[in-house]
């Protein structure tokens, strides 16, 4: 027999969220909203950050959010995906804060798997490209395995949108107060083994909360103001909050190109969430052409960041 249940709940306003469990951990997969919203041990509290005012949102395929008459990206927290390197975004959508809306803020059809679940996304028709997010669990132990496609199905809008590299770039938001850590890489092409961000409309603080130790990163979250940080590490990022280690894991590919310069990993966050980002090599793709990049999830129940950083020195 089996461990592992999935079922369809109510979620948070949400009719068809889908929970994934086993005997240790808990899934929530909202699919009206593309994301997964909830990662926990059974019976404890999620390691994301949710946004509380946008419960129960449902998007449109391809239509922006809009508020008070703007057009905008919604904050709901959780753990999505992106199809290129922030530098874009302006060429596709007109703003550099807001990424494609068919795939950022649309609903995700689903197939149910013995073990999880596969997410597809609706077909881009700004990129012309696909989505696709295999989400299985173990049938014991904490370990959520996602497999991650990026497909060209067709060609994109314009010849400028075709000029764009693509990437699979997965952001999950954890709750503050927290830390956030990366193995900075040896022979690392940044000084320091890290970049902080140069922002044109705004100052970034993480170099008042960032340190390094035996090449770990800590980054504190920040209390208030909005900070930003990239590495090109090799294997993982990972964020330390309420007694909770969350762990993802990637393989790097050092024959590839890395977007913003190189970087595999970002950290970004303000007074409400910190963003792990992981970012897979960046290509342009001809029709039928894929970018793979799968993820491993771990949660490991600690007492202490010490504890957690003598964990991570050992990966």
């Amino acid at each position: 027999m089996s461990n592992i249940t999935i079922k369809t709940i109510k979620y948070k306003g949400w009719k068809n969220a889908i929970e994934i469990t086993n005997l240790t951990i808990k899934l929530i997969v909202v699919p009206e909203v593309g994301r997964i919203l909830h990662f926990s041990f059974i019976n404890s509290d999620n390691i994301f950050y949710e946004n509380k005012k946008l419960e129960g949102l449902e998007f449109i395929k391809g239509n922006y959010y809009i508020k008070e008459g703007i057009k905008q990206a919604p904050n709901i927290g959780g753990n999505r995906v992106l199809p290129c390197s922030e530098d874009y975004f302006h060429l596709i959508t007109g703003s550099r804060h807001i990424p494609d809306p068919y795939i950022n803020a649309s609903e995700y059809k689903v197939t149910f798997l013995k073990n999880g679940i596969l997410l597809k996304s609706p077909v881009s028709n700004l990129l012309g490209i696909q989505i696709k997010r295999k989400i299985t669990i173990n049938d014991l132990g904490t370990n959520v395995n996602i497999v991650q496609e990026l497909i060209k199905i067709k060609p994109a809008k314009n010849i400028e949108l075709e000029k764009i590299p693509l990437t699979i770039w997965s952001l999950s938001k954890i709750k503050t107060p927290n830390i956030s850590y990366s193995k900075l890489a040896k022979n690392s092409i940044f000084k320091n083994g890290y970049t902080i961000s140069k922002w044109p409309d705004a100052k970034n603080y993480a170099k008042e909360n960032a340190s390094v130790k035996n090449n770990l990163l800590a980054l504190k979250s920040s209390d208030e103001f909005p900070q930003k940080i990239g590495t090109d590490s090799r294997n993982w990022v990972a964020g330390y909050s309420n007694n909770t280690l969350f762990v993802e894991k990637f393989i790097y590919d050092k024959q590839e190109t890395y977007p913003d310069n190189g970087t595999s990993v970002t950290i970004f966050g303000n007074h409400l969430f910190t963003e792990l980002e992981c970012l897979s090599p960046e290509k342009k793709l001809k029709i039928n052409e894929t970018i793979r990049y799968d993820l491993s999830w771990q949660l490991v129940n600690l007492s202490n960041h010490q504890e957690a950083e003598q964990l991570l020195n050992e990966l």
